[in-house]
């Protein structure tokens, strides 16, 4: 069998070199023939520029353009996005409702679901609508204490600790 196989390839190889020896002096006498023949222009196209492209840059951001759309009156998720991208808001991504939804479910949403509606918390007018959002959105005001004051509720944690020494206590009690 190995002899076979053997004898196969051997007779494969003289025939392939067979017919290279052919086709070269094919080649031969079409050289021979172009070299009598008139030159001919050769027509060259210029080689095309490629230009490189670039990421589509969106003139305002997702944030910007969703809190400007819902301002009026709340609107649903597609409805925002077909507004926003009315606007002008281009995304990169090919799913652009996939990153709308951690603008509006996240972690510290700044818009109001109600009914699957979206409107924003904090509205910039100042009307009615703000005063409705609620305290935990809002930052607190930083308290300032006067100096009368301060000394005050120092004189008073001082007696307060003195009557707890007094007493033989270094912690104080429950009530």
């Amino acid at each position: 069998m190995k002899i076979d196989i053997l004898q196969q390839y051997v007779s494969a190889h003289s025939a392939l070199l067979h017919e290279k020896a052919q086709v070269e002096a094919r080649l031969r006498h079409i050289n021979q023939a172009l070299d009598q023949a008139p030159p001919t222009e050769a027509v060259t196209t210029p080689p095309v520029a490629r230009i490189p492209r670039r990421r589509r840059r969106s003139p305002i951001s997702m944030r910007a353009a969703v809190l400007q759309v819902t301002t009026g009156h709340p609107m649903t998720k597609p409805e925002i996005m077909a507004a926003i991208q009315k606007l002008g808001f281009r995304s990169a991504s090919k799913n652009p409702m996939s990153s709308l939804s951690p603008l509006l479910y996240g972690k510290n949403p700044r818009f109001r679901n109600e009914n699957g509606r979206f409107s924003p918390m904090i509205t910039t007018t100042g009307s009615a609508e703000a005063k409705r959002t609620p305290k935990a959105v809002m930052p607190a005001k930083k308290r300032k204490v006067s100096a009368a004051g301060r000394a005050r509720l120092s004189a008073l944690t001082k007696a307060r600790w003195a009557k707890i020494k007094k007493a033989g206590g270094k912690r104080l009690k429950a009530v």
